[in-house]
């Protein structure tokens, strides 16, 4: 469904702006949604209490979320926006994007000062994001399962693509726990599957000394040693059925304050326990919203994910493979409502862009581009980049400069148009690589981009 901003296109969340609006009265359906909302809000970056900050959320999708969020930050960091975030919130392909922007050689602002941008952007997270999204790191996973040394290894996919992102990203090599840097809170999610909730891991910037991980089932701990931000992001994109869950054995961890199923056996919670399994984060909260829209003031939503697209009545195979995007759909528009809800009542900010975007929207007068600027993709041709697959196979240049040059022009205008409150400094409008603006040349070279090829691409 496409959604910008608290107001959108045509769709059953219009009307939701980024102004406070009169209170919702005691019956509205919003507000037993707001209240069920806020009971859901298990684990923020800190205790709860007043709102404060801003919270920036990467959804997951793949190399192709990543690549169109790093656009979106790349706009956010020109307009001050990223230097000033309280908590960066990332499922799957968009846990690469966040991860590393923990890259401690980056050069954050001081968050109470003038407003900049960080430094470093280029060096430390557009070329190692846009070189390892040049990688197929799916295939060599997949297949090690095959080999003889994972025959009795289940978990052997997930570990094998734990160590290419340690070695595509030299430094995610390091502990979890022993992170040292300035910036924002990073909060990893992946899915529990025991629970069936979201389970989040936690760098030394949220809670020190050495941050936490755990969900509100199986309770928090903080990450031991050895767990590395490889082993993280990989748990984090681990999408079944092509990747098993990777498991940790919680009965050394120390985890407190769980709370578990009042009717569940002892010997149950310690089966759980022993074995810990982590699946792709977006199964449960592909936006990453739920850890941090209950107590930040503002939350900017970046929706790389797949469009959920409607299909005729055919065979029972196929109906069986499209429930699972039903039930993928309804989890997304159900948290959508979540942010809707709590706009209505006057008590948080923010702007959602989504692959599906258009930059039709009105922006700032002298901020961006002119409606129908040559700078914004048109419709079909925004079609056809909601098309692309959503894996960890090689994406192409040309497929790396189109989604990062959409994810910025969309960002940009629903900033502009929902939140330009946000926006800490003046900065033109002025999309990466004009190679790409021509939408002919475009939909030319996108071409077979949609293609999941069994082997991968070189």
């Amino acid at each position: 469904m496409p959604f910008t901003g608290w107001s959108s296109g045509p769709s059953c969340l219009d009307g939701v702006l980024h102004h406070a609006h009169a209170p919702l009265a005691p019956g509205d359906p919003q507000s037993a949604q707001l209240a069920a909302a806020r009971a859901t809000a298990h684990h923020g970056p800190s205790a709860p209490g007043p709102r404060a900050g801003t919270a920036l959320c990467l959804s997951g999708g793949g190399f192709r979320a990543a690549l169109f969020h790093l656009g979106a930050v790349r706009r956010l960091n020109e307009l001050g926006i990223l230097g000033r975030l309280r908590t960066i919130s990332a499922v799957s392909g968009g846990a690469l994007v966040a991860n590393l922007l923990a890259d401690p050689r980056l050069g954050w602002p001081d968050p109470h000062g003038p407003a900049a941008p960080v430094l470093g952007f280029e060096e430390y997270v557009a070329g190692p994001l846009r070189r390892l999204s040049g990688r197929n790191l799916r295939t060599p996973a997949l297949l090690s399962r095959v080999r003889p040394s994972g025959w009795a290894k289940p978990s052997a996919s997930v570990d094998s693509l734990a160590e290419q992102l340690a070695v595509a990203v030299p430094w995610w090599s390091s502990d979890l726990r022993e992170t040292d840097r300035g910036g924002p809170v990073i909060l990893t999610s992946a899915t529990e599957i025991g629970y069936g909730v979201s389970w989040v891991f936690a760098d030394s910037r949220s809670i020190g000394p050495r941050g936490r991980i755990g969900d509100h089932r199986l309770g928090y701990a903080a990450p031991p040693p050895g767990l590395r931000v490889a082993d993280a992001v990989a748990a984090s994109c681990a999408y079944p059925p092509f990747f098993p869950p990777m498991e940790l054995d919680g009965r050394g961890l120390g985890l407190q304050g769980g709370v578990p199923d009042p009717a569940e056996p002892a010997q149950a919670r310690e089966g759980l326990l022993a074995r810990i399994q982590l699946a792709d984060g977006g199964i449960y909260d592909n936006l990453g919203v739920e850890p941090v829209w209950s107590d930040h003031r503002a939350v900017l939503v970046s929706d790389g994910g797949a469009v959920f697209r409607s299909r005729p009545a055919g065979s029972f195979v196929g109906r069986l493979l499209h429930t699972p995007s039903i039930a993928g759909s309804g989890q997304h528009t159900t948290r959508l409502r979540w942010l809707r809800a709590s706009s209505s009542a006057g008590i948080l900010q923010g702007a959602t862009w989504s692959l599906e975007s258009t930059n039709t929207v009105s922006p700032v007068p002298g901020h961006g581009p002119a409606p129908g600027d040559h700078t914004a993709y048109p419709p079909d041709l925004v079609d056809q980049i909601n098309q692309v697959r959503t894996d960890l196979d090689a994406f192409r240049p040309t497929e790396q400069r189109v989604l990062e040059r959409h994810g910025y022009a969309v960002a940009d205008a629903s900033v502009d148009r929902h939140s330009p409150q946000l926006v800490a400094r003046a900065a033109p409008f002025d999309p990466p690589h004009p190679q790409v603006a021509d939408p002919a040349s475009v939909r030319l070279e996108l071409r077979g981009s949609a293609q999941v090829r069994a082997f991968g691409r070189r």
